[in-house]
């Protein structure tokens, strides 16, 4: 810990270390007010009699300078209207205006003139009021005969209107300059008397100046010191810099705020270790880790619970979305990602397109397997629509239909050839798996049925060729019977038995002859 620094000797006897800053501040304040006082003291005396002068030229004079600028502006104004009065008495609507502005514009100028003069005590003052009076009502009735005579379109008065509105001017006018001439009067009086006292006054306020800046060294050493070192710690803190050592070897609040200091040092230090552990416990896996929020006081609390918070909604909506991709790998396409708001969006929407490209390609498969089923094998799925693993799934079971389809038109020609008598026909081709098993069994079917006719053909051939041999020998026996008929007539009766034994032969070849006729001709 670093040894707190030696007091200088006005410190040492002040003790201003050892004093909070409200004492130290009362001190210098005290002093402070005391020569405040001092010298509040000593300007009352010197500018008391110059306060006089100047309220009498406040409430007075400046008063009455106002009033009678206003009086001129007043006139000029009025001017004005006589003249726009003047130039548009054609139009009733310009004169009624105009002669509303007179109207109000006489009045309020008598009104002010003579509440003017009823302030005056001046004897110059009230003659040269009366004058102005006068020459005000000249111009004034001139003015309201000209009202009535513009409605009539006489616009005679108007002749005398500016001669007698600059004799009022130049009466208001006089007044002003014999106001001014007192003014000027009163504030040179009032300058020679404010320099003699400034010089005074400068005098004492150098005195006090020397004292109070005395007490401000010493008050302003005593609290800046330590405050630069409340700085220095905030500065570190507020750059992240939670492990600079805080040193408290001051007891006013200086010493109180580097205590509450550290103790928020070490509070953020909790904080940031509970987010560093929250961290490392999701990146193993334990993403319902969640800190408590009740170690934590105030807004550390709140702080916490926010981003307990935060991290239980990103963490809901990514189990959200593992969720529905679960029910998507087994086939549920039922299930709609929530529509998430913000930048949060391209959740729903990459969910969305999932969705979507997965309804797209199991509509295709079950379009084709429907058409499979029913034996259409010409129907395709579309690739282009697919992109990457889909495109080759989709070319896959497009390749499926095509192998398919072909080789089941390979079977299909060679059982119509069959079906034509042409036992020459068979698959010849390029077949894997299943189809090649059929090409081998089409190919022996075929070869099985050629043996089978063949052997058709030459039993056929056989029984003919020994139907022949039977029916020539039968002949032969027939003749020889008839040439021996009368040598044999003691046998007759044997023979006639024999005849018929021998005819019924003759007719069993016969059938045997026509058999083999209709064997050869189908086996042709």
């Amino acid at each position: 810990m670093r040894p707190p620094q030696p007091l200088n000797p006005i410190e040492t006897i002040f003790m201003f270390k050892h004093l909070n800053i409200g004492k130290r501040l009362a001190i210098g304040f005290a002093v402070l007010v005391l020569l405040i006082v001092a010298t509040g003291v000593f300007s009352a005396l010197r500018m008391g009699a110059a306060q006089d002068v100047v309220l009498d030229i406040t409430k007075k004079e400046v008063p009455a300078i106002r009033d009678l600028g206003r009086m001129a502006t007043m006139l000029a104004e009025y001017r004005v209207s006589e003249r726009g009065l003047v130039a548009g008495y054609e139009d009733p609507e310009k004169v009624a205006e105009y002669t509303g502005e007179l109207i109000a514009g006489g009045k309020a100028f008598d009104e002010l003139a003579k509440a003017y003069g009823a302030g005056l005590a001046d004897k110059q003052d009230q003659a040269l009021h009366q004058e102005m009076m006068a020459k005000s009502a000249l111009y004034f009735d001139n003015s309201r005969r000209l009202i009535e005579s513009v409605k009539v379109g006489d616009l005679t008065p108007a002749s005398a209107a500016g001669d007698l509105r600059q004799a009022t001017a130049d009466a208001v006018a006089r007044m002003l300059d014999t106001k001014m001439k007192v003014l000027d009067e009163a504030v040179a009086a009032q300058e020679a008397g404010y320099s003699t006292n400034i010089k005074a006054i400068g005098v004492l306020v150098v005195v006090a100046m020397l004292l109070a800046i005395a007490a401000a060294v010493l008050i302003t050493r005593s609290i800046v010191r330590p405050m630069a070192e409340v700085t220095s710690v905030a500065d570190a803190v507020a750059r992240g810099q939670l492990d600079r050592e805080i040193i408290i070897d001051d007891r006013s609040e200086t010493g109180k705020l580097l205590g509450s200091m550290q103790r928020m040092q070490t509070q953020v230090k909790s904080v940031i270790a509970a987010l560093a552990e929250m961290t490392r416990r999701h990146d193993e896996g334990q993403i319902s880790f969640r800190i408590d929020d009740s170690t934590f006081p105030g807004d550390y609390g709140r702080m916490v619970r926010d981003t307990n918070t935060l991290v239980a909604q990103h963490i809901g909506v990514k189990m959200r979305a593992v969720e529905i991709m679960r029910r998507y790998a087994v086939g549920d396409l039922s299930i709609d990602m929530d529509r998430l708001p913000g930048e949060k969006v391209v959740i729903t929407e990459a969910m969305d397109m999932c969705k979507a490209n997965l309804s797209a390609i199991n509509g295709d498969i079950k379009r084709l397997a429907s058409a499979a089923a029913i034996g259409d094998f010409s129907q395709r799925g579309d690739e282009q629509r697919y992109e990457y693993d889909f495109r080759e799934m989709v070319s896959g079971v497009n390749r499926l239909m095509e192998t398919t389809d072909g080789n089941l038109a390979e079977v299909s020609a060679l059982l119509q050839a069959i079906a034509r008598g042409d036992l020459t026909a068979r698959m010849e081709g390029d077949f894997h798996g299943v189809f090649a098993t059929m090409r081998d069994d089409a190919n022996a079917t075929v070869t099985q049925l050629t043996e089978i006719v063949g052997g058709i053909q030459m039993a056929a051939l056989s029984i003919n060729t020994a139907a022949g041999e039977i029916a020539s020998g039968n002949n032969d026996l027939s003749r020889r019977t008839e040439q021996q008929a009368a040598n044999l007539e003691e046998t007759a009766a044997s023979m006639e038995e024999l005849t018929s034994t021998v005819r019924q032969n003759a007719e069993s070849a016969r059938q045997a002859n026509q058999l083999a006729i209709g064997a050869a001709g189908v086996a042709s």
